[in-house]
């Protein structure tokens, strides 16, 4: 996929959104104590939630090319509230297969980790541009 992506975030709840995109819907809330009902992710959550997708997708893609057994496969995703609690940082991603790999597999499973846009944009960092209309 070439070009760009678009997400439409609409407030469905009382803090509740939810972001739709080519028909597919993923909704994010906060706690109670800041105001919300705690009715799905926080949105930082989501965030690591899209890294270890991402990550188990191409994985999924790349051992089924390759017949590489990985379904059950677990993505664990762990990340540092810094500043105060402002931003996300430090994040790691833990991939459980579900059997053994050999060395041969074990190469082609972390060669297709490079193919996540997700990991690739935290780790270099993107552009925000925010605008109220």
């Amino acid at each position: 996929m070439v070009g760009a992506l678009a997400v439409k975030c609409t407030n469905v709840g009382k803090t509740r959104f939810c972001g739709e995109a080519r028909g597919h819907q993923a909704f994010c809330d906060v706690v109670p104590e800041m105001g919300g009902e705690d009715s799905a992710m926080l949105p930082p959550e989501s965030l690591l939630a899209s890294l270890g997708n991402c990550l188990g997708m191409v994985i999924a893609l790349t051992c089924m090319n390759k017949g590489i057994p990985y379904e059950g496969m677990e993505v664990n995703v762990t990340a540092e509230l810094v500043e105060d609690g402002k931003r996300v940082d430090n994040f790691r991603a833990e991939v459980t297969m579900p059997e053994p790999l050999d060395e041969r597999q074990r190469k082609i499973v972390e060669s297709a980790l490079a193919l996540c846009k997700v990991g690739h944009t935290l780790a270099h960092g993107a552009k925000v541009e925010e605008v109220i209309l």
